[in-house]
């Protein structure tokens, strides 16, 4: 998994953030969400690569252990785990919050 493209695409629906996308993303849409389903496909040092499920081009990454005590479980346990969170887009990027084992 290539981390590198992490901060070029946008949170919530996947698409390379740019000029165009951003005006897409206008003020109205800040505060509304959706529950998005991710994996983690890799554990590397402290942090947590996960995916969205329905999209595996779409990587990120987070801290292991707050990943994993947002879903309740050992940090052990996060590797192939799914699980959903809701993805709200605000003026400076993506709030995640709301996480649940799927």
């Amino acid at each position: 998994m290539d981390g590198a493209h992490d901060d070029d695409r946008c949170g919530l629906c996947g698409q390379v953030r740019d000029d165009q996308h951003d005006r897409q993303h206008e003020e109205s849409q800040v505060g509304e969400g959706r529950r998005v389903e991710y994996v983690v496909v890799a554990l590397r040092g402290a942090l947590a690569h996960y995916q969205a499920a329905d999209d595996p081009s779409r990587t990120f990454k987070t801290g292991a252990d707050v990943l994993a005590q947002g879903l309740g479980i050992d940090q052990a346990d996060l590797l192939g785990r799914h699980y959903t969170c809701w993805v709200t887009p605000t003026e400076y990027g993506v709030i995640q919050n709301g996480f649940e084992v799927a």
